[in-house]
């Protein structure tokens, strides 16, 4: 089917954009039309950007709906987190990323019951989506996230658990995957 890769929701870092930097934020729900840098522009006005980058498809080269900004000053992070974020008239979701090693030698502090899921083939449903998950523990809430005007998928989903045993059990062995076949990082 396709490369996937789960993660607990709100800690990007990765391989995306970078291994992952204490000043570094994942910007979720950007409007397909929004630039680079108009993206620059408006996080710029907060301090200094080291790192920026809209996620593309790789096929079709068109934006994918998310982002990573990286500051030069970690604290900076935290003004970014207080405020609420328009970019071109669409409110977008701002998280703070953890950097992957830290999490690695700490994961008690980032017990969670969701993760998020990247690189879903075009062709999975949300039943798929359920029921691959469901054979690791019990799936409270599933979603496909979805192009408002085509509703064709964009990609990447979240999926939420009844425990937090679920998702340190699912990640124990790192973000890689097999879904129908295909391993998933």
């Amino acid at each position: 089917m396709g490369k996937s890769e789960a993660r607990p929701k709100g800690y990007g870092g990765g391989d995306v954009g970078g291994s992952g930097s204490p000043g570094k934020i994942f910007v979720g729900g950007l409007p397909r039309d929004t630039t680079l840098a108009t993206f620059q522009k408006h996080f710029g006005n907060y301090g200094e950007i080291v790192d920026s980058v809209i996620m593309k498809n790789k096929q079709t080269s068109q934006p994918r709906g998310f982002g990573f900004i990286t500051y030069s000053d970690p604290a900076i992070v935290d003004k970014v987190m207080e405020d609420t974020h328009v970019i071109n008239g669409k409110q977008v979701e701002i998280k703070r990323t953890i950097p992957k090693d830290y999490m690695q030698s700490n994961p008690k502090d980032f017990r969670t019951k969701k993760i998020f899921v990247g690189g879903l083939p075009p062709i999975l449903t949300e039943d798929d989506l359920k029921d691959f998950f469901e054979k690791y523990g019990a799936v409270v809430e599933h979603q496909i996230m979805r192009d408002h005007q085509t509703r064709r998928s964009r990609g990447f989903g979240f999926v939420v658990f009844e425990s937090e045993e679920v998702v340190d059990d699912l990640l124990a062995n790192g973000n890689m995957i097999d879904l129908a076949g295909s391993k998933l990082p």
